[in-house]
């Protein structure tokens, strides 16, 4: 009996100890599929970075017309980086570098011509929107990927307001008719 007894001790300590090794290794295996995972963000937020710093030069140029009720109109849009240097995205929103990402705001101009008349010109920028965004929208996004389109005798052009470099904006729109007025929504 005295025998068994250092025999049962010694066993139930090996097992529990094997239990703490195993726990010990899942552990460790959780933590480097964690830091796999950031680690592929990461690299994923530096292609886009590069991808936005590589948009800065090439504005959108549309110049197109549209025949509605037998009348010629032209519309010339232009989006464009304003390289101003307006906006500063803090680092909490910037995961691979963890530091503050100073970029440009991006405005877009409209043109309505009729018979070499011009019926508006409207610049359209962030603030247009104000009233459609929040706190830190307003402070670091900027007017992102317009999509202009003609539907009868409007224009439409929908938008992300976004912070740079992240998945962070709301989709807009901005809906003109021929005399400039215009309506805007999500």
């Amino acid at each position: 009996m005295r025998a068994l007894i250092p025999f049962i001790f010694l066993t139930l300590l090996g097992c529990s100890s094997e239990q703490g090794k195993l726990n010990t290794k899942t552990d460790t295996t959780k933590t480097i599929t964690k830091v796999d995972t950031i680690s592929k963000e990461d690299e994923s937020q530096v292609g886009f970075r590069k991808e936005f710093i590589a948009a800065y030069p090439k504005p959108v140029f549309i110049d197109t017309f549209f025949v509605y009720n037998g009348k010629k109109f032209e519309a010339v849009f232009r989006h464009f980086c304003t390289m101003d240097k307006g906006l500063v995205v803090p680092a909490r929103y910037n995961f691979d570098t963890n530091k503050d990402f100073a970029t440009h705001n991006f405005i877009s101009d409209l043109i309505l011509l009729s018979d070499n008349d011009t019926l508006f010109k409207k610049q359209i920028t962030k603030s247009t929107f104000d009233n459609l965004l929040d706190s830190s929208l307003k402070k670091y996004a900027t007017l992102l990927y317009p999509n202009f389109y003609i539907k009868n005798d409007s224009i439409e052009i929908n938008y992300s307001i976004s912070i740079p470099v992240t998945d962070i904006g709301v989709s807009v729109n901005i809906k003109f008719d021929k005399k400039g007025k215009y309506i805007i929504g999500q």
